[in-house]
């Protein structure tokens, strides 16, 4: 498939770069008929906040492909031609890796094809972008003697991350181990992100989030949001079990509730939903190719989710699509809760209709 460039039908007049908290307003039906997206609906671009996001992640394809499904670039085109956010933050598993049989040049491999499918359109339209690692792009899984089982894709993810255009716009406050371990700020926003493609955090990384959090940067903001692949909690069916979710999870909340984290963003489960879990917002980020929500027999869908901030008042706004036809994917169709792998969550009144 053909991934967007830089022959894309662009509106007249489209700024590339946009100051924090503005709406694009002119021209947006021109971009819309412009864009590869047809006929959207008036509900694919929602009221924009100060600050928006879009979350996007688990979108990779069978072990060692270069190629991505088409809602991929979908997504990719609306986030450039509609949505234009802030930050888009990528929730892991965006390359197809973990996997020993795959050759050595395998993984540098995957990760130029996401760089044209992905990182390239963004940094062409001037949006930035910031990456957690997920299993199969990075998994921390150890052998008995401490080594990375899967050290090539660690090695791989690094050398690629460590390329500077992929910092562009970011603000970055603690970066010495991107994509692994950072934290970034996005005017009154904090966000910390932990190496969470496996189920375990240790003592020296839970100590490096609390440092993290009780930083002046992420003290002096108005939200903090933390975001790692694995999950809090199992919601999904077939992955609602140990080793699908974060180890010691009600420990790692009420370290994050505690310092004032408001959302913590997850992917790996492949089914959107957005809770609360004792006074923690959750956002399951879901992806492309989605699993059936535990308990529930609404139809698993593909989620990209838009995200707007407003901070005076405070007010979140969650807006979730089916990235195969760009539909909006109602909060109200969702359970108003899930009895999930480690505890209930409820549905989030932020997740709009």
């Amino acid at each position: 498939m053909a991934p967007p460039g830089p022959d894309r039908p662009r509106c007249a007049g489209e700024a590339r770069h946009r100051r924090l908290g503005t709406v694009l307003a002119v021209g947006v039906a021109s971009c819309i008929a412009a864009s590869a997206i047809a006929q959207p609906a008036p509900q694919l671009d929602p009221p924009r906040g100060d600050v928006r996001l879009v979350v996007f992640g688990d979108f990779n394809g069978p072990y060692g492909s270069l190629d991505y499904p088409a809602a991929v670039p979908r997504t990719v085109s609306a986030i450039v031609d509609v949505w234009r956010p802030d930050l888009v933050l990528l929730s892991g598993d965006l390359v197809a890796g973990q996997s020993r049989a795959l050759p050595d040049e395998r993984f540098a491999a995957m990760w130029a094809a996401f760089d044209v499918a992905v990182a390239s359109p963004l940094r062409e339209a001037g949006i930035a972008y910031a990456a957690t690692v997920g299993n199969h792009d990075a998994s921390k899984l150890r052998d008995a003697d401490g080594g990375f089982v899967f050290a090539r894709e660690r090695e791989a993810a690094a050398a690629y991350w460590r390329d500077p255009r992929h910092r562009y716009g970011l603000d970055l406050v603690a970066g010495d181990d991107y994509p692994f371990a950072w934290s970034l700020r996005l005017g009154p926003l904090f966000v910390a992100a932990l190496d969470a493609s496996g189920p375990v955090l240790d003592g020296a990384e839970r100590a490096w989030l609390q440092a993290t959090l009780r930083s002046p940067p992420a003290r002096s903001a108005s939200l903090r949001w933390v975001m790692g692949h694995l999950p809090l909690l199992g919601i999904a069916e077939g992955r609602a079990r140990e080793g699908e979710v974060l180890w010691r999870a009600e420990e790692l909340r009420n370290l994050m509730r505690d310092h004032g984290v408001d959302t913590y963003v997850s992917g790996h489960q492949a089914a959107f939903y957005a809770g609360r879990w004792g006074g923690l917002e959750l956002l399951f980020a879901g992806g492309v190719g989605a699993r059936a929500l535990v308990g529930s027999d609404a139809p698993p869908r593909s989620v990209v989710t838009v995200v707007d901030l407003t901070f005076e008042p405070l007010d979140v706004r969650i807006a979730a699509f089916d990235p195969t036809g760009l539909t909006p994917v109602a909060g109200a169709m969702a359970p108003a809760s899930i009895d999930a792998w480690g505890g209930v969550v409820t549905r989030s009144p932020r997740w709009v209709d």
